[in-house]
This record gives C-alpha cells, structure tokens and sequence, in this order.
C-alpha cells in the first residue's frame, strides 16, 4: 500500500520563509486549520485536492520537497 505523507519539517520551513501560520494557509486553501493539522502532524493522508492547493500556495517547492511517499512502511524517493 502507497500513502503520501507530508514531510512536517520542509512544510515548516516553507510557510515561516512564507511568513505564513497554519492557519493562515489553511484560510487560504480552504480547508479548517484542525484539518490541516492532523495532516501536519501525520494523524491523516492529504488528499490529492489538498497536495495540489499546498503546492499551488508555495509555488518555491515541488511535490518532493513538501511530501513523502511510503509504500508498506518504509520510504521511497520519488526522484531516483
């Protein structure tokens, strides 16, 4: 089974080099901040509608700077 996580670190960064809170993102995508979190804090998978309004609200990073793809458990890279 593939999930897609978010990388928490690489996302931090971006939004204070944004100087953007999780709240204010999650405003801005349309999505609650409590949502937001439990993607941030790994509790829930963001969905593909989700992956693509973050990466369109930090246009600096791609898809493998912002997230993880684990497929039964362990990491893969996706630019090998």
């Amino acid at each position: 089974m593939v999930k897609v996580k978010l990388n928490r670190v690489a996302f931090e960064v971006a939004l204070s080099r944004k100087n953007l809170s999780q709240r204010d993102l999650a405003e801005k995508i349309g999505f609650s901040r409590s949502h937001l979190s439990h993607i941030i804090n790994g509790r829930r998978e963001p969905s593909p509608v989700l992956r693509r309004l973050i990466l369109e609200h930090l246009p600096e990073y791609t898809f493998d700077d912002l997230f993880v793809i684990e497929e039964n458990g362990s990491n893969v890279r996706t630019n090998d």
